[in-house]
């Protein structure tokens, strides 16, 4: 098996990927058959249960919640600024 192509980005951000990488390959070159049917049965999980589909979901939430909560914090910004002029 090839090693992994590396990017042309900071090597210090992905040691940890490489470091996960490479201990998984360990892994999977010590046992063979457990891997195997770990990959199988996450493959089932991900088949039957629409993950992607949930991830989106949440996703659109938050992004739709993010105005409204970035508003009512402006709002209290604005009155405690307010407030403290009063004084």
């Amino acid at each position: 098996m090839s090693e992994p192509i590396k990017s042309a980005g900071n090597p210090e951000a992905m040691k940890p990927v490489s470091d996960l990488v490479e201990k998984t390959a360990e892994e999977v070159r010590k046992q063979p058959v457990k891997s195997l049917v770990w990959a199988f049965f996450v493959g089932i999980f991900l088949t039957i249960f629409p993950v992607g589909r949930i991830l989106g979901l949440l996703a659109s939430i938050v992004f739709g919640l993010l105005r409204p909560v970035l508003l009512l914090l402006g709002l209290v910004k604005i009155s405690e600024i307010l407030s403290e002029r009063r004084k």
